[in-house]
């Protein structure tokens, strides 16, 4: 299997990482603000896994009209899947437990939970590798 993984993230006034979004084989990310205004980008795409990545700009965007129907379509459902993503990562960030928002991140991404370091997950999910540490213990022993 060719695994592949891209993050992206923000940088706070502290210089310490929060991670926005997981990019595994066959996922797209992007800022999407970045990307329609043609302003430069706050949020910064790093490379997890060796991976192949295809860089889509506005300047090359205009071309759009030489894709074909269905990479349009295809490059259209990544999209609407990274919003539901988006939008259900806000809700549990702002009403879940920590078990909980664990437990969705492996539902979400079922590939990456033994692929990725243990302080990258912590950092999506928004607590300590501790803490996670933790979190994954009491789920072991239910």
């Amino acid at each position: 299997m060719n695994e592949r993984c891209l993050k992206s993230y923000v940088l706070d006034k502290s210089g310490k990482e929060h991670i926005l979004h997981f990019a595994p084989e066959d996922w797209l990310i992007t800022d999407m603000d970045s990307f329609v205004n043609n302003k430069p980008s706050n949020i910064f795409i790093d490379v997890i896994e060796d991976s192949e990545v295809s860089i889509l700009t506005t300047s090359n965007y205009k071309n759009i009209n030489q894709l074909s129907y269905d990479d349009l379509l295809e490059q259209n459902k990544k999209l609407v899947n990274n919003l539901i993503t988006t939008n259900m990562r806000l809700a549990n960030l702002l009403s879940a437990t920590a078990e909980e928002r664990y437990l969705d991140f492996i539902e979400t991404y079922p590939t990456l939970v033994q692929r990725l370091p243990l302080k990258l997950i912590a950092s999506y999910l928004g607590m300590t590798p501790e803490y996670l540490s933790d979190v994954r213990r009491k789920l072991a022993r239910k």
